[in-house]
């Protein structure tokens, strides 16, 4: 039950119903309904972590947070949220100004302090699947910090729902979603909050009524191909570009080309697409790698 004054709602009602005002509402917790008898449920886990950097190599975790829920694989609706999951690390090392500025986490808070790893690893164990808001950047991070996460399916609430098509949102920023999706704020770049915005996200349908985590779970189930156009022609990089490619330098571990990811019934298409504008009616110069939710997003070997 909210708890917010009933005449500043009536006030932030007023404005609303202008037409000059959008009100953005504190974010509280989740509300959500039990499930009906018999209903099969797993249980999810809401996923995030502050760094001293974005260097997957060298940077280190300074909080990690999650949040486990249950959640029915057939519909996407979740019916329970379990209590925050978080704690500071120190990482050996001053936290960046940029980084104490972004997130507030300064030195005092993680002095001295350490992450609980059978609390963390056993949260993994306990979870079909694990959903971070960039995944490609939190998994690596975890992955070397807790070993247990390696072999968990993962999915990323920013690449994997189509926020820009299906609510014609501006960005998928996890603070411009709450703010457009669920017309809410929350103190962003702390972990622990951003898993509770992230849950919310998923949780509110769309205008068709299909709710975000049902068309997140629908694309985790697919495999998808990376594909790398190896030794493709500099003259076709702004084409490639166009075309949503991305380079990769090769100094991570993966191939030095240019590169995407498509579901696998999309897979036959690209390879048209390829032989056609870029290697001049010759097939088979690329490299195609499978992937499920297991393997994506992991950082390269």
């Amino acid at each position: 039950m909210s708890s917010r004054d009933p005449g500043r709602e009536r006030m932030a009602d007023e404005l609303a119903a202008s037409g000059d005002y959008r009100i953005l509402r504190r974010m509280g917790a989740l509300e959500v309904t039990a499930a009906p008898p018999g209903t099969r449920l797993l249980q999810g886990l809401a996923l995030d972590v502050e760094t001293t950097g974005f260097d997957q190599g060298r940077d280190s975790i300074i909080q990690f947070s999650a949040i486990p829920f249950d959640y029915s694989p057939e519909t996407g609706v979740i019916h329970r949220v379990g209590p925050v999951w978080s704690g500071f690390e120190d990482p050996g090392r001053p936290i960046p100004a940029e980084v104490v500025t972004l997130t507030g986490i300064t030195d005092d808070m993680v002095k001295g302090q350490r992450l609980d790893d059978a609390g963390a690893g056993a949260l993994a164990a306990a979870s079909a699947l694990v959903i971070a808001h960039n995944a490609g950047f939190d998994r690596p991070f975890v992955e070397r910090r807790f070993p247990a996460y390696r072999d968990k399916a993962w999915a990323c609430s920013v690449s994997e729902v189509d926020w820009r098509r299906l609510g014609g949102y501006p960005s998928s920023a996890l603070a411009v979603l709450a703010a457009w999706h669920c017309e809410a704020f929350y103190d962003a770049h702390r972990a622990d909050e951003d898993c509770l915005a992230m849950l919310h996200l998923l949780a509110k349908p769309f205008p068709d009524g299909v709710r975000p985590m049902a068309r997140l779970l629908e694309s985790a189930r697919k495999a998808t191909l990376r594909i790398y156009a190896i030794d493709a022609p500099f003259d076709k990089k702004d084409l490639l570009k166009t075309r949503r490619y991305r380079w990769s330098n090769g100094e991570d571990g993966r191939k030095k080309a240019w590169w995407c990811e498509v579901s696998e019934d999309l897979a036959e298409a690209e390879f048209a697409w390829l032989a056609e504008q870029v290697y001049g009616g010759v097939r088979g110069k690329w490299l195609a790698e499978k992937n499920t939710a297991r393997e994506r997003y992991r950082a390269a070997p």
